[in-house]
C-alpha cells in the first residue's frame, strides 16, 4: 500500500469513527443496544515535578455505530 493510500484509509476510518459515534448516540435514544459499547483506556496519570505538573490520559469509547461505520469506510477506502 502506498503512502497516499494509507493516509486516505486512516482518514476514512477516523471519519467513520466520528460519524459512527454520533450515529450511535442519536440512535441510542430509540435503540438502547446502539449506545452500549466498550470503553478502553488509561486513566489520568499525573507526574508532579517541583517546577511543573504533567497530566496524561487516553480513553477510547467505541459503540456499535463507531465500529460499523469505521469498517464500512475502511472497505470503501480500499475500493478507491
Amino acid at each position: 500500500m502506498r503512502r497516499k493510500e494509507r493516509a486516505t484509509s486512516i482518514l476514512f476510518v477516523i471519519a467513520g469513527a466520528i460519524l459512527g459515534s454520533v450515529l450511535g448516540e442519536v440512535l441510542g435514544a430509540y435503540y438502547p443496544f446502539m449506545r452500549a459499547g466498550l470503553h478502553v483506556g488509561i486513566p489520568d496519570f499525573t507526574l508532579q515535578l517541583g517546577f511543573m505538573e504533567l497530566r496524561l490520559g487516553l480513553t477510547l469509547n467505541m459503540n456499535l455505530g463507531t465500529v460499523g461505520l469505521s469498517l464500512l469506510f475502511l472497505f470503501f477506502s480500499t475500493l478507491l
